[in-house]
C-alpha cells in the first residue's frame, strides 16, 4: 500500500478516485507481492475504518477464505502491477473481473 501511495502522489489524477481501498502485503525488487501475518485482524481493522475494498496477498488467501468480514470485499494480488490495476478498476468500478480468494 505504501507503494501505492507513492506512486499516486507521483503520478497526476486520483488513483483510487475517491474509493476506500486498503490492503498489506510485502513487496521484493521484482514487484511481487508477499504474505504477512494477523491478515484476518488487518482486514477487520480496514473494515472498521471505512475500507470497502482490501487488497490481499495471493499467498495469504487461505487465511482469508471464509473470514472476510461483512461489508468488505477482497482481492487478491500477486504483484505490484496487479495491485495497480486493481486499484484502477476499483476506481473504475469494473470490479466483476477482479481475482478473488477461493477454496481450495
Amino acid at each position: 500500500m505504501l507503494a501505492l501511495g507513492i506512486y499516486d502522489k507521483l503520478t497526476p489524477g486520483d488513483l483510487t478516485g475517491g474509493a476506500h481501498i486498503a490492503g498489506t502485503g510485502t513487496i521484493d525488487a521484482s514487484g511481487e507481492v508477499g504474505a504477512i501475518g494477523g491478515i484476518r485482524q488487518k482486514m477487520y481493522g480496514a473494515r472498521d475504518a471505512g475500507a470497502t475494498w482490501f487488497l490481499a496477498p495471493a499467498a495469504n488467501c487461505d487465511e482469508v477464505v471464509g473470514h472476510v468480514p461483512a461489508g468488505l470485499h477482497v482481492a487478491k494480488v500477486g504483484t505490484l502491477d496487479q495491485a495497480l490495476a486493481d486499484v484502477r478498476d476499483i476506481a473504475a468500478h469494473r470490479t466483476s473481473g477482479l481475482a478473488t480468494c477461493t477454496a481450495k
